[in-house]
């Protein structure tokens, strides 16, 4: 589905990066790995890949090092069809215990540097057509669960960018789309309270958790031309749930 397609997937080192790293190389696409830190434990998967990937080591809320290591890679490759902005972390606290210093940080992370990330690629979209940007959120843009305001409204910023980009970069044939899966089965849910989880997962009408390999299999579609129609669209991935 992606052959001769060249994808940047943030966050590749997570649970969900690495399903959409591997179904990406399964499709035949060229790719990009953007990680904060690499380890010994990612270092060991990526020897184990069926293809070579490239490696982006770089923290999203660096402009500086996040511009010259972005240029560098892309003065080789030239050009770029999808970007996977997958990057993000969680934080739970109710309002009047969040500092105004935990909200800045998960929103650079969240969203600012998302939107950095994607200004620095976007010459690079532009190149290629029919191009495909996927930014992904959380369930939590539309539930208002005690404890959510850092992250529900980091992704609701991200999932309104969405739409803005998807207005704007029509005009260089480049589509702009955003998923919100429920709790998901990876080491961020592990963190999550377990009561807030439990009550997450029984509003879905499923009552289960989403799976890494769903939220990587919409993100292909998404990414493929069998979505060429599809553009400013916010799927949410929740087994069916009523606010």
């Amino acid at each position: 589905m992606l052959r001769g397609k060249t994808a940047l997937i943030t966050g590749a080192n997570g649970g969900i990066g690495k399903k959409i790293v591997d179904l990406f190389l399964k499709n035949n696409a060229n790719v990009i790995c953007l990680i904060r830190k690499s380890d010994k434990k990612f270092n060991n998967y990526i020897k184990r890949l069926p293809k070579k990937v490239t490696i982006i080591e770089s923290d999203l809320t660096d402009e500086n090092k996040l511009r010259t290591n972005v240029t560098k890679t892309f003065s080789k490759i030239k050009k770029l069809d999808i970007l996977v902005n997958n990057a993000g972390v969680a934080s739970g606290s109710i309002i009047e215990m969040t500092s105004q210093k935990n909200l800045k940080q998960i929103f650079d992370i969240n969203f600012f540097s998302q939107i950095r990330l994607t200004q620095l690629v976007l010459k690079y979209l532009k190149i290629s057509k029919k191009s495909s940007i996927i930014n992904v959120g959380s369930v939590t843009t539309k539930i208002a669960d005690r404890g959510t305001l850092a992250y529900g409204c980091s992704k609701v910023a991200l999932m309104h960018a969405t739409k803005i980009m998807a207005n704007e970069f029509s005009n260089y044939q480049i589509r702009v789309n955003g998923i919100c899966p429920n709790a998901t089965n990876t080491k961020m849910l592990k963190k999550m309270d377990p009561k807030s989880k439990d009550k997450l997962i029984s509003r879905s009408f499923m009552k289960k958790v989403c799976e890494p390999i769903d939220v990587a299999n919409l993100i292909l579609y998404l990414s493929s031309k069998n979505s060429e129609y599809i553009n400013g669209q916010v799927i949410f991935m929740d087994g069916g749930m009523e606010c």
